[in-house]
């Protein structure tokens, strides 16, 4: 009734009723309908459990004494009870209602009364832990009714009390005992809404406030807040009231970032300056405006900057061109104002500034945009090859138009500089082309070659030290094309050197150009077996799509050709030709007074309907002029963008997808002009979903660029996720992540002794934890490494739980493969000298690493089996980044959160290695398993990242007991946990 996850903890309840009391009980301080059914729930319970009396058990002897239970429930009795045709009649719908949607047996007490048998319900009473004493919770109310009532009365009377109360629960046990000492509840209440977004980090012990930067830090945040760390109740109301919450917010961002961040970022007088800017930057606005915490590009910008050998922050280019950008993009008054500053600048210290200014901004291509994009680019390459000036400010020029496209030099670094100049040349030319279905099919068809590149590239069908020069010999051929038979043989010219960098012909039939895509070539079973059902799948969603064949297109062309020399015949191309009006349009159900009256403003369906009034016979019987067939060559272009944009659509299929089998129209509807919604900002940018539940529109499609097109899909396909639990929360920023991290990586190239290494390093870590329980050095080394990777809540609990082993048993579980694998990973990287020594999986490990140093390396495992992180990370490379997990955040960096799970991967291959599956089973296990575990999620919040696990867990459980149907045996080949025999290392 109140929303809450029924596979909550008992000591979360009473947290996580108080966050949607505040959250979802009042607009405008007035109750919600939402709020107004929780209190005449709990009222009708209570009466209920007054009837149930001490038994907990609800007893109705006969029609004589249901009178009282009958009426709690908002009925009444009607003559003829204990009477066949008896019923209960409605007497106050308010009750009736409650009664019925809190699933009461109303049928089954209706039944009983009618045979005159007694009625028994179990109704218990369920007491949960409450934080601190119910007496403070209560006298902290300034309600009337919860004075005299429970805390359950003052948490749904009072939003500030519930706001309280969430947040202090979502901070550890020893700080918010030292909070309600001081500087206690009452103070604390109106600045509940700054601890809720910005205090779960706040940590103190022993009475002390432990500071980001540690004790050289102290000093300056003592002068920041005004009060000492030492005296935590000060400290922590000054941090709370200062600047309308941005002083909290800075100091949570800081708390989140790794030790060796924070050691930077805290030196004087950086501290004490970025925050100075930071402030000014915010320009006197609320921290804590909106329903999510704000500046979550300055937790980006704090966790990914990197420094100099000498301490500065890197620079991409020099400063000079970074005063231009500023000037450039001085939209705003704040940016202008930094702009005046950026004209003296002479250290990157002071770009540093600017950019933590700019972080309280809201922007998705400012500045501090520009920076994060480019600084990743600098990143993945080598220390000579960094990003010139020049280049940089081209990139700056075109970043609002072409960023999201910037991620494809961050996930391949071998595209040196020529290979970002040819690209940008290309996109130019596409821009000018003036007629707007020939510029339509070309910006298709450029992305969609580009795209059948990354996704060989990726695969390494075209071997690294060919990945420049394959680039520009597949995006050139677009750089030159002045109508739709140019763009057709340029089309085709680029996907010919692709098919070539790839080792396969040029003039590979498009059964070969799927076989690439599926994958490698394989040659064991289990690599035959997973290669043929990728393929079969790819071929599934072409002819789902009604798309012509490339060997059609190809060979219509040839024979146009030929015919235009005067060669040929024209009998051979008739049934070609009869293929492209194998396509229709659905009859429409609107008339076209009611298509004006309900269907998008701007929809078209122009590109389809072009097609469906394509007819090249009638030009081939009558030997048309050389014009006339080069002119019909033209008309196959639009077929060519469909075919290669629909390839891509295939490859990046979401898991149990509906709308690529079910909507023939889906490919052939995506708008690159963006003539759906009138913005040519679009063409370039991530796809966006249109037309959802607009029948008269023609259905739902895609409209903008085919980058990041596996997110678009995964957006579009998660609807038709069943949830398996009732009123579940499966949150619509999270399950497209889950779903990209499933479909996006290929396991063709993971070994066996790679497979089995996943599965090593999480044990050793669960082997670590359990050590740790009778040896407090362990102990003490374990918390160190866990507290850049846990949030202090659970950093505390995890403490507590490492004296008793059977504590540890129990808090294992509840501890997430990438932690696992983290503090294996970096144990053994601080303490080389213990390596195998706690445990048989630890020592497996370490003689697997002696053999294998370079695939068993935590580097080359965090390639195989982590996650994209285009918005955290700019990349689409996978990596396993081991940050503490992101707060849930408003706008485009909602995807933070999801990204921050890494965990789904490593735990599907420590399945599969244990169930005795090969590396190549992955390529269908992870997506398939995802789906499942997606319809498992039960949570209550965004950020309830417990619920991810446990569904993960779940679905693994019935995957080993063989409840999963589906999937085959597990005895498929022998892998390295397959060969172990019944060692310790085996499940």
């Amino acid at each position: 009734m109140a929303g809450i996850s029924q596979k909550a903890s008992e000591a979360d309840v009473l947290a996580l009723l108080a966050r949607n009391i505040y959250l979802r009980g009042y607009q405008q301080s007035t109750p919600t309908e939402f709020l107004i059914l929780i209190d005449r729930y709990v009222s009708q319970a209570r009466e209920l459990q007054v009837l149930a009396g001490a038994s907990s058990t609800i007893r109705v002897a006969g029609c004589d004494d249901a009178g009282t239970l009958v009426q709690i429930l908002g009925y009444r009795l009607r003559e003829g009870c204990g009477q066949k045709n008896f019923t209960l009649e409605t007497a106050n719908p308010e009750r009736a209602f409650l009664t019925i949607d809190s699933g009461f047996p109303l049928v089954e007490l209706e039944e009983a009364l009618q045979k005159g048998i007694p009625f028994t319900y179990s109704y218990p009473a369920s007491r949960v832990p409450v934080l601190f004493h119910e007496s403070d919770w209560i006298g902290l109310s300034q309600s009337a009714k919860s004075r005299s009532g429970s805390l359950i009365d003052a948490l749904l009377s009072d939003a500030s009390v519930a706001r309280l109360y969430w947040a202090l629960a979502k901070i550890d046990d020893e700080t918010t005992l030292a909070l309600r000492n001081s500087p206690g509840l009452r103070k604390l209440l109106p600045f509940g809404s700054i601890l809720d977004f910005y205090g779960s980090q706040v940590c103190i012990r022993s009475g002390r406030v432990i500071v980001p930067g540690g004790e050289s830090a102290a000093a300056d945040w003592k002068e920041l807040v005004g009060a000492s760390p030492e005296s935590s109740g000060d400290f922590i109301a000054g941090l709370l009231a200062k600047d309308s919450g941005w002083l909290a917010a800075y100091y949570d961002t800081l708390s989140r970032v790794s030790r060796t961040q924070q050691m930077h970022l805290t030196e004087v007088p950086r501290l004490k300056q970025l925050y100075d800017v930071f402030r000014k930057g915010a320009n006197g606005s609320n921290a804590v405006r909106g329903v999510f915490p704000r500046a979550p590009d300055l937790l980006v910008l704090f966790t990914r900057i990197q420094w100099e050998s000498n301490g500065d922050p890197h620079v991409p280019g020099n400063l000079d061109v970074w005063k231009e950008i500023l000037l450039q993009k001085s939209d705003s008054k704040t940016v202008r104002s930094w702009v005046k500053r950026a004209r003296n600048w002479d250290r990157p210290e002071q770009l540093l500034e600017t950019l933590t200014a700019l972080s309280s901004i809201d922007s998705n291509n400012g500045p501090l945009q520009i920076y994060l994009t480019l600084s990743e680019l600098d990143r993945v390459r080598q220390p000579g090859n960094h990003l010139s000036a020049e280049t940089v400010r081209q990139l700056a020029d075109r970043f609002s138009e072409l960023n999201n496209w910037y991620l494809v030099f961050a996930e391949f670094p071998q595209l040196n500089e020529a290979g970002i100049t040819s690209f940008m040349k290309s996109t130019d030319a596409i821009d000018k082309i003036s007629n707007q279905t020939m510029r339509g099919n070309a910006l298709g068809a450029f992305q969609a070659t580009v795209g059948l590149w990354q996704i060989l590239a990726r695969q390494g069908e075209i071997p690294e030290r060919e990945l420049n020069t394959s680039w520009q010999k597949v995006i050139e051929p677009f750089t030159t094309v002045s109508s739709s038979t140019q763009l057709f043989d340029s089309t085709q010219k680029s996907l010919q050197e692709l098919l070539l960098a790839a080792g396969a012909k040029a003039d590979s039939s498009q059964e070969e150009l799927v076989e690439l895509l599926a994958g490698p070539r394989q040659v064991t079973p289990d690599g035959l077996r997973e290669h043929i059902a990728l393929a079969a799948r790819i071929n599934s969603v072409l002819e789902d799509q009604r798309l012509v064949s490339l060997d059609t297109l190809f060979a219509l062309s040839d024979g146009l050709k030929e015919m235009a020399q005067g060669k040929g015949k024209s009998d051979a191309l008739l049934p070609l030709a009869a293929e492209l009006r194998e396509f229709d349009l659905p009859r429409p159900i609107f008339t076209n007074s009611e298509k004006i009256s309900w269907a998008p403003p701007n929809y078209t369906a122009h590109h389809a309907e072009l097609q469906v009034r394509t007819d090249l016979t009638k030009v081939i019987k009558e030997q048309g002029s050389h014009v006339q067939l080069e002119t019909a060559r033209g008309q196959l272009t639009p077929f060519l963008r469909d075919t290669l944009v629909g390839l891509n659509y295939a490859y990046y299929e979401p898991p149990g997808a509906q709308m690529l089998h079910h909507n023939p129209l889906f490919v052939r509807s995506h708008d690159f002009l963006g003539v759906s919604i009138q913005s040519p900002d679009r063409l370039w940018s991530a796809p966006m979903l249109l037309g959802a539940g607009s029948p008269a529109g023609g259905g739902a499609y895609l409209v903008g660029s085919l980058v990041d097109l596996s997110y678009a899909l995964a957006t579009t396909e998660q609807d038709f996720i069943s949830p398996e639990n009732i009123q579940a929360l499966i949150w619509k920023d999270l399950v497209p992540e889950l779903l990209v991290s499933a479909t996006l990586p290929r396991w063709w190239s993971v070994t066996p002794v790679e497979l089995h290494a996943v599965t090593l390093y999480q044990k050793s870590g669960e082997e670590l934890l359990m050590a740790s329980a009778g040896n407090a050095q362990i102990r003490e080394r374990i918390i160190g490494i866990l507290s850049d990777r846990l949030t202090s809540q659970r950093l505390e609990r995890v403490q507590q739980s490492l004296f008793r082993t059977e504590d540890v048993a129990a808090m294992i579980r509840r501890m997430t493969p990438a932690e696992t694998s983290y503090l294996a990973a970096e144990y053994g990287s601080r303490f080389p000298e213990e390596k195998g020594s706690w445990g048989p999986a630890s020592q497996q490990l370490q003689e697997l690493q002696q053999k294998f140093p370079v695939e068993v390396s935590w580097e080359h495992l965090s390639r195989d089996f982590g996650v994209p992180h285009p918005t955290l990370a700019r990349t689409n490379a996978c990596q396993l980044l081991n940050v503490k997990p992101f707060p849930f955040f408003g706008s485009y960096s909602s995807r933070l959160f999801g990204e921050s799970w890494e965990s789904s991967n490593l735990y599907w291959a420590r399945l599969a290695d244990e169930m005795g599956y090969s590396p190549v089973a992955l390529n269908s296990l992870v997506p398939e398993l995802s789906r499942r575990a997606i319809s498992k999620i039960f949570a209550t919040e965004p950020d309830d990242w417990p619920a991810i696990l446990r569904a993960i867990q779940e679905t693994g459980e019935e995957f080993r007991q063989g409840k999963t149907a589906g999937f085959p045996g597990s005895n498929i080949t022998s892998t390295m946990s397959g060969r172990a025999g019944n060692d310790a290392n085996t499940h």
